[in-house]
């Protein structure tokens, strides 16, 4: 490339250059000598891979103009229906967008540049997070101590798994909004760029599916120390790891693929699927298991839309059930079990994780805890002095009528 630029620019010298007497040259040659010239300052700008370069060209179109404004009449006549002026205002147009393509280059290559040292950080904290995470995985396995300090190693255990997970949530917003942002028209000179500078320690596509491997293998390692929050969480993960490769995978693989885009997409892609069939299998069934220790019968769900359905057709149904039930109702109790489910951990404790994976959107939230209001008021039971108020108003009545009758 640079060859190329240098071997343009000398030939645009050259034919700057030539001072052969302009009043003894013909017209033909003078069109000739302009359209070659300009053809040799395209050819620079289309081929510049630098700031540098096309600042050298910018300089090169004034004295292009210089040359040959003294017979710009005559080249009007001989461009038609171009003329001399359109001409270098072209020159000048595609430099300035050229120069401001490089610009926005070099700015993201800047920028790539130093998110190659933050993969770098990324990959050696994760592996220290990873192997924390199964080091205390294996302790509990194997342990024999009592049952105090397991309990502690479970919670040590619990709380590196969330740590790590809640970096990795750190390390895809950073490649996302990176990534995001870089103009398509500049992936291929920034492949070109990355391709001689980049380590695989700095690939993201390395730590992406490094990630991608160790989270399957946990996933695999089927522990029984983790809550239904855990699973949620791995599952929110998932899904956001899911939606981020979406979005910048296809540039990733184009800066940073080389010749083995297609071995690259197809293992991360292929990761992808494992990881969500595990995180997704292990979450369903845990919030199932959860459910029947909390005495909670909405019936069968296995995925986003049965779980919804099922917990929409609980509450309708139960709410019919309370219905038209005037001085008692057994419903109450499955009320106040559902609605402290429903409070304390969809609403609060597993909200985050809940929205983000998109187990229930924000509308069927907002949808099942309005049903969830009209079963509560179905449901209450009428109080003692009502139901007193009540007995009194009936009894009043028949000694009336008693009196009527005897009367």
């Amino acid at each position: 490339m640079k060859n190329s630029i240098k071997y343009i620019a000398a030939l645009l010298i050259a034919f700057l250059s030539v001072q052969a007497g302009s009043a003894q040259q013909s017209d033909y040659q003078i069109k000739e000598e302009f359209e070659a010239s300009y053809a040799a300052i395209i050819q620079g700008i289309e081929a510049s891979s630098s700031i540098a370069d096309i600042d050298s060209l910018i300089g090169g179109i004034e004295r292009f103009r210089s040359r040959f404004i003294n017979h710009y009449k005559m080249l009007d006549y001989a461009l038609y229906p171009e003329s001399f002026d359109s001409k270098i205002a072209t020159l000048k147009s595609n430099a300035r967008s050229t120069e401001h393509k490089l610009l926005i280059i070099e700015n993201q290559a800047e920028r790539l540049s130093l998110l190659s040292d933050e993969v770098t950080r990324f990959k050696s904290e994760l592996a220290k997070l990873n192997l924390k995470s199964d080091s205390l995985r294996k302790a509990i396995a194997m342990s024999e101590e009592s049952e105090r300090k397991l309990s502690e190693l479970v919670t040590r255990y619990r709380k590196s798994v969330e740590q790590r997970d809640q970096f990795i949530f750190d390390m895809i917003d950073s490649l996302l909004i990176t990534y995001d942002s870089i103009v398509p028209g500049s992936i291929n000179e920034l492949a070109k760029n990355r391709a001689k500078t980049v380590s695989s320690e700095e690939n993201p596509l390395v730590i992406i599916n490094s990630m991608l491997t160790e989270n399957i293998e946990s996933a695999k390692a089927k522990s029984n120390v983790l809550t239904t929050e855990d699973y949620l969480r791995i599952y929110a993960l998932q899904h956001k790891v899911q939606n981020v490769w979406n979005n910048i995978g296809d540039k990733l693989l184009a800066i940073y693929g080389g010749n083995d885009k297609s071995r690259w997409n197809q293992q991360i892609s292929s990761n992808l699927r494992d990881w969500k069939a595990s995180a997704s299998l292990s979450m369903w069934n845990s919030l199932d298991s959860f459910l029947e220790i909390k005495n909670v019968d909405i019936g069968a769900f296995d995925n986003n839309s049965s779980f919804f359905t099922a917990l929409d057709n609980f509450v309708t149904e139960a709410t019919k059930g309370s219905n038209g039930a005037i001085l008692g109702n057994n419903t109450y109790e499955d009320f106040k079990t559902f609605s402290e489910f429903w409070t304390t951990k969809v609403l609060d404790d597993w909200n985050e994780y809940i929205v983000e994976a998109d187990v229930l959107t924000t509308s069927q939230i907002a949808s099942i805890d309005s049903k969830i209001d009209a079963w509560g008021d179905a449901s209450k039971p009428l109080s003692l002095g009502i139901v007193f108020l009540i007995g009194f108003g009936i009894l009043a009545f028949i000694v009336l009528i008693v009196a009527l009758i005897m009367k």
